[in-house]
């Protein structure tokens, strides 16, 4: 498996070789699994040579626009590849589950998406999810299961509409954190963590690291994401504080980057 970053900013202005949050799980079978949708997200992929046609789920962890600003943009890439290169499915449409923390989602990316609504109405089906705890998906290949967090707080009517997300495929568990007031947030969600996409746009490295340790929590390996300001402005001494806190050396993602799994 692949894991593929084609956004690894935090939602700060615009950074210099960095977009905002978006990556995607590339099985063995090349089927996709899409999470988060920061600006360049579709543009990065396409050109990356990932077969965008193959995306079997889109999860988006939370509504805020550096998660999901590249969403219309990718429902317009979608229907042009599948018209453009004439590749309109034989099995009738291409199915695609779209796990939300709100439904408004669909419906206001499409509708800045303007005419691509009707060819994307012909050529794929969206299976719409909101987001709610426990297993959200499952294809016989890979399961996502979402966990709410507290990164937008604690809404009155108790619909959360913020999310984390453990994905397990080919015998690994991977763990999406979106954005959260805390590694704790995820709870159980780190038990046999083979690997933590970790969000340092509200969290220090180091200080997410020694939590880990301390807390003894059984998680094999981290990958930061959605960097904040401590690593955009000090990524050598922060890496440094974040791996003398872990014990062992730690990856940050880059726009481009793909780590095997």
């Amino acid at each position: 498996m692949k894991i593929h970053i084609f956004g690894s900013s935090a939602g700060t202005e615009p950074q210099p070789g960095r977009h905002h949050t978006a990556w995607a799980l590339e099985c063995s079978n090349g089927n996709i699994y899409w999470f988060d949708a920061g600006e360049s997200c579709s543009h990065y992929a396409h050109l990356k040579g990932l077969d965008l046609l193959k995306i079997k789920a889109i999860s988006i962890s939370h509504p805020h626009i550096d998660h999901i600003g590249g969403l219309p943009n990718l429902f317009f890439v979608l229907q042009k590849i599948a018209f453009y290169y004439n590749r309109l499915s034989p099995d009738g449409k291409y199915k695609i589950a779209m796990l939300l923390p709100d439904l408004t989602i669909y419906d206001r990316a499409l509708a800045m998406a303007g005419d691509t609504r009707l060819a994307l109405s012909e050529a794929f089906e969206f299976d719409l999810r909101r987001d709610k705890d426990g297993l959200m998906f499952d294809d016989g290949t890979v399961t996502i299961e979402a966990k709410h967090n507290y990164h937008l707080g604690e809404p009155e009517d108790g619909n959360f509409k913020s999310f984390s997300y453990r994905i397990k495929a080919e015998n690994k568990s991977i763990v999406f954190s979106g954005d959260v007031r805390s590694y704790r947030d995820m709870g159980d969600f780190l038990d046999g963590c083979d690997l933590l996409l970790m969000e340092t746009g509200h969290h220090k490295s180091s200080e997410v690291c020694a939590g880990l340790r301390a807390d003894k929590r059984d998680v094999k390996d981290i990958l930061f994401v959605h960097s904040g300001r401590e690593l955009l402005n000090d990524y050598d001494n922060a890496l440094a504080r974040a791996e003398a806190a872990w014990g062992a050396k730690l990856r940050v993602a880059f726009d481009g980057m793909t780590v095997e799994l």
